[in-house]
């Protein structure tokens, strides 16, 4: 048996390729090593630059179809992987066997005697899964990313040499000669891995490898615990056979992978060790000692750079093409776009490709007209085309048939208020002038980049791109906007989430603005019976502010659900709740696509303040209780001469969260042994949790002992809700952490005294003033008891003792109930009626108008 290894990578790639050949000499010397250079041949680099290698190949020596327009068609990450194929069927004809094939940055720990035994066995294909168990983590790498990139990782393939082999070889490679691309993951396209999902339905005789020491990398720590032991190391108790370094950057230890954020090489003793010893390998071999060869399929023939959506027009609007794409390309790129009017050619084929890759521009510049398309040249022209990593050869082609147009100081803002010499068109031009220098200043202050975090960078140029060009149009219908709000999320909800919007909706009209709202209840389960918005609710958001009124965690479903359009040429604002002091960081990818947080409480605030790059307002929740509300302790069975302690809660909203057992725990410890005293405990709940049956059951124990405490558990309407509160005296909550506190905020609006955890979004409200806070101390949250785990997140453990006593002292107390209640009551009127509010939002909406209108003059 003929046995060998190969790699293949580029020239920037050899310190990781000289030391994954080292480890398999050390491993398997029965093995031929062979490297394939998937790069132009160099004067200067010879063979013995990469001794660990028994033999090399060259991509001009591979017998391919074309091969300039080949090398042409791909960057460099996508030719690397398109001549797999090629290469499998050059080492089965020169007489290999068996042919492994390893991406350049794995390192091999000990021989691969699994992989050997497979091929003993009758195996003509062996694979590696990225993951062997279900991943279902919020961030990625996840099960989906899986889905999305392939199942099988084809860092590694071993294949032996057989007919069937020989013939989906030949497949995979009429495959990969166009369709080894990474802009297609759409289409079910990933270069050329995800072609391997097939290929085990296509040869029976594939064995997929399942040992959890091969194959290990950032995609499958989750389930892969690495450990050291006698001078080794293992993967679940197994000594490592190889790991998978995707993604390194040689010289920075810090970093695991660029592809991901999840895990650190300090994540454990032993992965920092296992990466600081690669480091090592990698500087022994070649890494930082001289400065990177260029790719050399990465520059026209005149030396110009090729931009990423040049290869993509080529292969897909281009082929086939008539001589070398190196050479000839660059003057086809510069030809007008059959685009019309295109006044002077001014969007080039090149241009227009980069604007058909981007639905980013798309709306602010429709190149339906001649207006739109010349804002879309000085827009190139302006820095965008920099931004895009578009050249500059291809940007003073744009440049020089605006100027023959005489174009750049008539440029106007697309949209119904388009005009050319008005003071609006000096403040666009003023604007694009400020946009062209910071974009073009950005390589020489890089020391000042650095200080300014990536997404607040982003931020001030996305700001300043809508002052230069901008529009108050709807992208996908073409009409104007309207002044006004468009609330977006679930107006026919029972739920909090759903109250909230409603709210606001009040908020919003005793200000006098107009708004408008869109239905995406679709993500919710709770039932949809509340129709007091139905008569605003249209089909597409068509207002100048958009305010998302759901959580974080539902953005981004949101914004897909309702159409990534509805956030072009709008000011976007989400109004989030949340529970605790630290936001996930899986947020912030959505978060960037708003403008502004508004924050229902301070402690909102807080929290999103140091969690992402967004500005956060404080708006605060309007609570109005309609005036025909009245008690009726008959419809509940709470005795009429009782002091009636009330607490509601949702099952939904974590059981943990609510702690429904410190509430019962406080009445016990008040009440517990004075049967005599004329007290009720009601206790509303509703929703569903795996812990239910648990506290329900143990809530009608205490029931059966003690017939004050009251039990209710059923979906309530609106009115039946107030009614509750209404009939009873005191309102409740031992909650270790609340975004904002609907039941709490509604009792005090009503004029009723409360008793609360002194912590989180209840306490812009509820003080000593107010009411009876309860003191607390800090705990941490454990992952089962609310999503979004994040290690030193903290809640509240309120003080039992004290809320006893405060029950206690309130008891049979209707004038201390009373005076609490009205002091609540007028607090509320104050700060968080629908007119209160109302001003707040008013005022800021002016903000917002006044700052779209600065970009017209």
């Amino acid at each position: 048996m003929r046995s060998a290894f190969f790699t293949i990578s580029s020239w920037n790639y050899l310190p990781y390729s000289r030391t994954l050949a080292a480890s398999l000499a050390r491993h398997h010397p029965d093995f031929t090593r062979i490297l394939v250079i998937a790069d132009t041949s160099r004067e200067g680099i010879e063979a013995d630059a990469f001794p660990e290698f028994d033999s090399h190949v060259y991509f001009e020596e591979l017998n391919l179809p074309d091969p300039r327009s080949f090398s042409f068609r791909y960057d460099v990450m996508e030719l690397n992987t398109a001549i797999k194929p090629t290469v499998f069927r050059r080492l089965f004809a020169e007489g290999y066997d068996r042919v492994i094939y390893l991406d350049p940055d794995i390192f091999a720990y000990r021989r691969f005697d699994e992989i050997i035994e497979a091929f003993d066995n009758g195996a003509s294909s062996i694979l590696t899964p990225h993951a062997l168990e279900p991943n279902l983590h919020a961030e990625s790498p996840n099960d989906l990313t899986f889905m999305r990139a392939g199942i099988y990782n084809l860092g590694f393939l071993a294949l032996t040499n057989t007919a069937k082999t020989s013939a989906l070889l030949e497949w995979w490679e009429t495959r990969l000669r166009t369709e080894c691309v990474s802009n297609r993951i759409g289409d079910g396209i990933f270069v050329d891995q995800k072609f391997m999902d097939l290929w085990p339905a296509y040869c029976p005789d594939t064995h997929i490898l399942r040992d959890p020491a091969y194959n290990v990398a950032y995609w499958n720590l989750d389930s892969r615990t690495i450990a050291r032991a006698d001078g080794r190391y293992e993967i679940n108790g197994s000594p490592l056979a190889f790991f998978h370094f995707s993604g390194i950057t040689p010289g920075d230890r810090s970093v695991l992978s660029k592809h991901q954020q999840r895990w650190k090489p300090t994540s454990t003793r032993e992965l920092a060790d296992l990466f600081s010893d690669y480091h090592d390998q990698l500087d022994a071999h070649g890494s930082g000692r001289s400065p990177p060869v260029p790719y050399g399929f990465g520059r026209f023939a005149d030396g110009t750079d090729i931009p990423a959506v040049a290869r993509i027009l080529f292969r897909e609007k281009l082929e086939p093409f008539e001589g070398d794409p190196f050479v000839l390309l660059p003057d086809s790129l510069d030809h007008p776009a059959a685009i019309a009017p295109n006044p002077g050619g001014v969007v080039t084929q090149l241009a227009h490709a980069l604007w058909e890759s981007r639905p980013d521009l798309q709306p602010f510049f429709p190149l339906h007209d001649a207006q739109s398309q010349i804002n879309y040249a000085d827009w190139l022209v302006s820095g965008g085309a920099m931004s895009a990593g578009i050249p500059s050869r291809f940007v003073d082609t744009v440049a020089r048939r605006i100027d023959r147009l005489g174009a750049t100081d008539a440029v106007a803002p697309a949209g119904p208020v388009a005009s050319t010499r008005t003071a609006s068109a000096l403040a666009s031009r003023i604007a694009r002038l400020a946009y062209r220098t910071l974009v073009r200043a950005q390589p020489h202050i890089r020391w000042l980049y650095r200080m300014m975090p990536p997404a607040r960078r982003k931020q001030f140029l996305d700001a300043m791109f809508r002052r230069a060009w901008p529009s108050d149009t709807d992208a996908a219908t073409h009409t104007a906007l309207a002044p006004g709000f468009s609330l977006i999320g679930y107006p026919l909800s029972e739920t909090g989430v759903g109250e909230a919007m409603r709210a606001l909706a009040r908020s919003i009209e005793s200000a006098n603005i107009d708004y408008d709202v869109t239905n995406f209840d679709d993500q919710v389960r709770s039932s949809h019976r509340d129709e007091t918005l139905t008569h605003r609710i249209t089909e597409r958001p068509s207002r100048i502010v958009n305010v998302f009124c759901v959580n974080a965690d539902m953005l981004g479903s949101t914004i897909h659900g309702v159409g990534p359009g509805c956030l072009r040429n709008r000011y976007n604002i989400v109004r989030p709740f949340w529970e605790l002091p630290l936001i996930p960081a899986q947020w912030l990818a959505s978060l960037k696509q708003v403008d502004e947080i508004w924050a229902p409480t301070t402690f909102v605030r807080d929290a999103f303040v140091a969690g992402s790059y967004r500005p956060v307002v404080h708006i605060p929740v309007a609570i109005s209780i309609p005036s025909s509300v009245t008690a009726n302790r008959k419809r509940f069975q709470i005795p009429d001469d009782s002091t009636a302690f009330l607490f509601a809660f949702d099952f939904s909203s974590y059981p943990d969260r609510k702690n429904p057992d410190a509430v019962v725990q406080a009445y016990l410890q008040a009440f517990g042994q004075d049967r005599n005293r004329r007290v009720s405990l009601v206790i509303k709940t509703m929703g569903t949790s795996p812990l239910k049956r648990g506290i329900l059951n143990s809530i009608r124990s205490l029931a059966q002992a003690d017939k004050r405490i009251l039990l209710i558990d059923e979906v309530l309407t609106r009115a039946e809700t107030y009614c509750l509160t209404k009939s009873c005296d005191v309102f409740v909550s031992l909650h270790r952490s609340e975004g904002f506190g609907l039941g709490i905020a509604e009792a005090m609006a009503m004029g009723k005294a409360v008793v609360a955890t002194d912590f989180s979004g209840s306490t812009d409200f509820l003080s000593s003033q107010t009411g009876f806070p309860v003191p607390y101390k800090l705990i941490g949250v454990e992952p089962e008891q609310y999503p979004y785990f994040i290690e030193g997140q903290t809640w509240a453990d309120p003080d039992i003792d004290e809320a006893a006593r405060i029950m206690a002292q309130l008891a049979d107390n209707a004038e201390a109930i009373a005076a609490a209640g009205e002091r609540a009551r007028l607090y509320m009127a104050l700060t968080h009626s629908p007119e209160a509010v109302g001003k707040l939002i008013a005022k800021r909406y002016g903000d917002i108008q006044g700052h779209r209108n600065s970009r017209r003059g």
